[in-house]
């Protein structure tokens, strides 16, 4: 035990010399040495001090920082942030050895974890891991990294809502996951080479299943990488379920064997083609959306590197403008916009490897040197212009500041640099109206609303859509509701050919009317716009069903019991004929 105290002591000693520049020069090496001393020491907080002082001391000395030397300086940052992932869970010795032993498996790990994981359920995943295959689990260290931020957190394996009841219980075990998937990807039965995708594309592999599942799609489906679109179209599709509004399995247990063997909906088509791409070793996703005529599924399958192939059974002229997903490690939604966003090619290059560095060196310096960070930040920005997080943090710092000029300013570039990307603009004008707000600048965040409002094409009618329900909520809370309504309709006319996907504002403009005692004028305006919907559209029976269900609510506001009754009538009608 002396021993071990005193190694412990001179390891944090070369920290201490680290850091306050005692020795000329440092190595990377030294750093997650001295970084392992402080997290055996049990003493990590003392080494965020050290450290992250350090980085701002170094950024102060030179307005330009040499390749290698920033590489020095973000393998320091690497170790901050490993720092504070070990003050949230305890790390095992020989796993924080393994870790911090290797540069690439330091900084792998610190740009996965994600602030909704588990710390402490990742490390215990990593560990035992390691434990089980400690000559194969370096090789395989991506695989570990994917499992274990995904197994952190509980799944059912349910993908989507209509799976019926009779489950098959998804695989919980890590264990076993890692040996399907390292068996697969180490023989020629994966669909995809292992070196070519990282921990962030695993994720999207090793979502829990049910093992049975796994196996049997290995055994019984195969086809090439570039044609597993074709997955989704053999699953036969049954007409008669969605005529008859049966949109849940109701054959049994929900399996592929299944769902091969009976056809099923879109809903079926995409798990069947998710999963057994998933079984493969192909990174994939579950994909739904609102279109003119009806709700839909499809999926999406990753190629290559940085090429996924986005909307496999997905009809294009019903106009799904975007697809939501789950994303499996944060359990998040995540939409189509965001893997195109994920997949662009200026990310991937040298530039953006060097941004990056500055980035994690920003994070680092974020709540302890502001200045530094807001450098970081910029000189990142500077290297990779659609790297997104230093655009964050450069917003951030100004409104910290309420540099308002210049959080507006940034905005403006930013509009620039992220023109094909309106989610990502919407979501920081949306940040930045809320502070202007908070502060009473009114007409600043007017404007800038309209600004981003301007950069929303005419393919994106959802974001186009939420832009108009902000406008009205801002009516409503002025309370105005005679101008709310009026609104509300014009909206609903100017949309009207977008058919089920205003079912929404629909169900709006009836609590509106509601609560504000408008029901007579919503009964005039209702009655025949919901007619003409139904008339245009071949809505699935259950969708129609909807529609009239709020039309009745309309009248039953409005206390008109004679048109209520016939509506009821001709609703109960409708579910006859789904029934038979």
């Amino acid at each position: 035990m002396i021993w071990c105290r005193n190694k412990i002591s001179r390891v944090a000693g070369l920290a201490l010399a680290i850091v306050s520049g005692a020795q000329a020069a440092t190595t990377s090496e030294q750093v997650r040495a001295a970084t392992l001393g402080y997290v055996v020491a049990g003493n990590p907080l003392e080494g965020i001090d050290k450290m992250s002082v350090y980085l701002g001391q170094q950024l102060e000395k030179s307005s330009r920082i040499a390749s290698r030397e920033l590489v020095r300086l973000g393998t320091t940052a690497d170790c901050v942030r490993f720092l504070k992932l070990s003050r949230q869970a305890a790390v095992p010795k020989p796993t924080a050895e393994w870790i911090l032993g290797s540069g690439q498996r330091l900084h792998a790990l610190v740009e996965l974890i994600d602030p909704g994981d588990k710390p402490d359920e990742c490390f215990r995943i990593i560990d035992r891991l390691r434990q089980h295959d400690p000559d194969g689990a370096t090789e395989y260290y991506d695989l570990v990294l994917a499992i274990a931020v995904v197994m952190d957190q509980r799944s059912d394996g349910r993908m989507h809502g209509q799976m019926g009841r009779d489950l098959l219980p998804a695989e919980k075990d890590p264990v076993k996951v890692y040996d399907y998937f390292k068996a697969l990807y180490s023989s020629s039965a994966a669909k995809i080479d292992y070196r070519k995708l990282g921990a962030g594309e695993l994720v999207f592999v090793v979502v829990p299943a049910p093992m049975a599942e796994w196996e049997w799609a290995r055994d019984q489906v195969d086809g090439s990488l570039g044609g597993w679109d074709k997955k989704y179209s053999d699953i036969e599709y049954d007409h008669s379920r969605l005529n008859g509004s049966r949109f849940s399995w109701d054959s049994g247990t929900y399996t592929l064997r299944d769902i091969a063997a009976r056809g099923g909906i879109c809903v079926d088509q995409a798990y069947f083609a998710v999963l057994t791409a998933r079984a493969h070793g192909i990174p994939a996703l579950y994909f739904h959306g609102s279109g003119k005529s009806a709700n839909h599924a499809w999926f999406a399958y990753m190629k290559g590197p940085g090429d996924w192939v986005l909307d496999v059974g997905r009809y294009q002229g019903d106009s799904y403008t975007t697809g939501y997903a789950v994303h499996p490690q944060t359990l998040r939604n995540m939409t189509d916009h965001d893997v195109e966003y994920a997949s662009e090619r200026s990310l991937h290059s040298v530039d953006a490897a060097q941004a990056g560095i500055y980035v994690s060196i920003a994070e680092v310096l974020l709540d302890r040197d502001p200045e530094g960070a807001l450098r970081c930040a910029r000189l990142a920005r500077g290297l990779s212009g659609k790297m997104l997080r230093a655009w964050q943090i450069e917003q951030e710092m100004l409104l910290r500041q309420k540099d308002y000029d210049g959080v507006v300013e940034l905005f403006a570039e930013k509009k620039d640099a992220f023109r094909r990307y309106p989610d990502i603009l919407v979501e920081s004008a949306r940040l930045i109206e809320t502070a202007l707000r908070k502060d009473g600048h009114e007409a600043e965040a007017d404007e800038v609303m309209r600004s981003a409002a301007a950069t929303v094409g005419d393919d994106r009618d959802d974001l186009s859509r939420a832009f108009e329900r902000d406008r009205i909520g801002q009516i409503i809370d002025s309370g105005d509701m005679k101008k709310a309504r009026k609104e509300l309709e014009q909206m609903l006319d100017d949309q009207k050919g977008e058919g089920n996907k205003i079912t929404g504002l629909i169900e709006q403009y009836v609590k509106v009317t509601k609560e504000s005692g408008q029901t007579r004028e919503a009964v005039k305006f209702l009655e025949g716009y919901v007619e003409d919907l139904v008339e245009e559209y071949d809505f699935p029976p259950a969708y129609e069903e909807r529609l009239l269900g709020l039309l009745l609510a309309v009248y039953q506001n409005d206390g008109d019991t004679k048109e209520a009754e016939k509506l009821k009538t001709r609703i109960e009608r409708l579910r006859l004929e789904q029934n038979t």
